[in-house]
């Protein structure tokens, strides 16, 4: 676990589940991730990674349980849930840009509509980082011109324009041609160096072994094992597990 005794969790979750009519997708999960934590969730097709990621800024309604984010309870029907989101930064497999607008506009609108931003600012801030991802030539271009590993780095430039406590990833390179997912990774990668909240459900397992500061394997709606990359991959100790790695590494 990392994290100390004195630190309270940035997400903390407890008895998570989920159910599609008689479909248990997730059953009693208990979670903490701490600041700083960049944590991978890896499993098998439809084992419950993206539900779970999902529930945790209740794109997804849990069924039962609770989910803590910054000491606040977001599952309660109470909370308001798009400011909490505001906190939390997503990226989808697809990229989700409005393809009327230009890239700027698309990167400018949320910090402007929601957090009250002038435009000066917001522009401002959206160049520094578009400049940080290599796109700042494309500030004009519209969705459609872009490649898919271009569309994905401005996905989460989008969701960094806002500022976010952590930043959640479904699978954010599995839309992409091969050349591409080097490109978005590069991008994650230099999040994690500097120390973003992260939680990134993935294929990706070169990855999650170079980035993570521990890797959660989840089958059948459960977290099985975690621990540090290390000794997730080297020296895995869950049956499931085991039988999964051997597929995929």
């Amino acid at each position: 676990m990392s994290g100390n005794l004195h630190e309270e969790p940035l997400i903390h979750v407890q008895g998570l589940g989920k159910s599609f009519g008689n479909v248990h997708v997730l059953k009693g999960i208990d979670v903490d991730i701490y600041k700083g934590d960049v944590v991978f969730v890896v499993g098998p097709s439809g084992s419950g990674k993206s539900t779970f990621l999902r529930c945790l800024n209740r794109l997804e309604e849990p069924t039962e349980g609770h989910i803590f984010f910054e000491g606040i309870d977001i599952t309660d029907k109470k909370t308001d849930i798009d400011k909490h989101r505001q906190k939390m930064g997503m990226v989808f497999q697809q990229f989700n840009l409005f393809p009327h607008m230009d890239i700027l506009k698309n990167l400018t609108i949320a910090p402007v509509k929601l957090q009250g931003k002038s435009q000066e600012e917001a522009k401002a801030q959206a160049m520094a980082l578009l400049e940080r991802v290599g796109l700042a030539d494309r500030a004009h271009a519209y969705p459609s011109q872009l490649s898919g590993g271009q569309k994905q780095r401005i996905a989460i430039v989008r969701a960094l324009c806002m500022k976010p406590d952590v930043m959640l990833f479904d699978e954010p390179t599995s839309a992409l041609d091969p050349e591409m997912v080097g490109e978005v990774l590069s991008v994650m990668r230099d999040l994690a160096e500097e120390k973003m909240t992260m939680v990134v459900v993935t294929h990706e397992m070169g990855f999650a072994k170079e980035v993570a500061t521990r890797v959660m394997f989840m089958d059948e709606g459960y977290f099985m094992e975690e621990a540090a990359p290390e000794e997730f991959f080297g020296n895995p100790k869950n049956e499931r597990l085991k039988t999964f790695l051997s597929k995929v590494l």
